[in-house]
């Protein structure tokens, strides 16, 4: 296997930077110069050490815990010692938990040919691996039915060698477990169909370091372990002494009818009128004017309804014949005459 830093930083000097290689199985340590911790924007809460106990080859990793913060949970280490023509990236990596549909990033990569500060970003999202611009959101594959089948999703708990190539010519190759990933290529001899969002806009990669950890972007949290890490212009494949291996990939392939639709349309919904109509109130008359004659009050003055209109019917002597919000009668019997009381009272006298 590869030896803890196979070319030190004076030896990368005496070599083309198109040649450059720099590999490390941590047998040796973590020298913290070399691969340092990168966090940008932002630190709260994730990790990153050597762990002893778990490994894909030797007895040594790198173990990397992202926070519970969020995307300021997140936490890298890596190498700024990058060829400057093509690249190729290999490394071992193991998830504690299978990736979900959050969309996570477990390597990022300053990108000079987005904008200032942004990334290129190798993660997941709806359960399969992908590349995701951050400058404008592109991803690639498209994340359609289709496209997601057209990736993988690695299991958990499992080792799987991740390799990639950024081509000097922006066409991206990708392997995983030895096997070629055709949903994530793109340009070059790709024949992948599934990069329309990717493809949409001329685009070369030219990034300036590698890193390895975590960061997530709706609060998913996860711990992956890193091994055996290269970084070379040219392919260093999954085996040792470079040589790529030939054994079936363990990730699985999402199949198009399982992908259900991202996008859930919302019933319209009609809503109850907030306005509420306020009853007109016929206000009691203020003033009552007594009759000066004895002759005692028809009994049909207390019965008489408002549903008559004032062209078909006459109020009998002293009933009501007028005021604000008064439907009835509006004419008095013969013999008597319709007498305003108040605005809200007229009465037949």
């Amino acid at each position: 296997m590869f030896r803890s830093l196979a070319l030190t930083a004076a030896g990368l000097s005496l070599l083309s930077p198109a040649l450059a290689q720099i590999t490390n199985d941590f047998e040796s340590g973590w020298d913290q110069t070399t691969w340092a911790t990168y966090a940008p924007d932002c630190n709260q809460g994730g990790t990153v050490a050597l762990d002893s106990t778990v490994s894909h080859s030797g007895k040594n990793s790198i173990k990397v815990t992202g926070g519970s913060n969020g995307y300021c949970g997140h936490i890298f280490f890596g190498t700024t010692a990058v060829p400057s023509g093509n690249v190729y990236v290999r490394t071992w990596f193991k998830a504690d938990k299978a990736f979900t549909n959050d969309h996570i990033s477990f390597i990022i990569m300053p990108d000079a040919a987005e904008a200032t500060g942004k990334h290129l970003r190798f993660g997941a999202m709806d359960e399969i691996l992908m590349y995701n611009r951050e400058d404008n959101d592109a991803t690639l594959p498209d994340l359609s039915p289709q496209g997601i089948a057209s990736s993988v999703g690695p299991a958990a708990q499992t080792w799987h060698c991740l390799e990639y190539h950024l081509g000097t010519d922006g066409s991206i190759e990708t392997w995983v477990d030895s096997a070629a990933v055709s949903g994530l290529s793109t340009g070059g001899s790709s024949t992948n169909t599934n990069n329309q969002g990717w493809s949409r806009a001329a685009y070369t990669p030219k990034i300036s370091a590698v890193y390895f950890g975590w960061e997530a972007y709706a609060g998913a949290v996860n711990t992956l372990w890193y091994d055996d890490i290269a970084v070379s212009g040219s392919r260093i494949g999954c085996g040792a002494g470079g040589s790529s291996s030939s054994a079936a990939p363990t990730t699985t392939a999402k199949p198009t009818t399982t992908a259900a639709p991202t996008t859930t349309v919302k019933p319209t919904t009609t809503a109850a009128p907030t306005t509420t109509v306020k009853p007109t109130t016929t206000a009691a008359p203020t003033t009552t004017v007594k009759p000066t004659t004895t002759t005692t009050k028809p009994a049909s003055s207390t019965t008489t309804t408002a549903a008559a209109t004032s062209s078909s019917c006459a109020s009998p002597k002293y009933g009501q014949c007028g005021g604000q919000g008064w439907n009835g009668c509006k004419t008095c019997a013969s013999g008597s005459t319709c007498k305003v009381s108040n605005d809200y009272y007229s009465q037949c006298l």
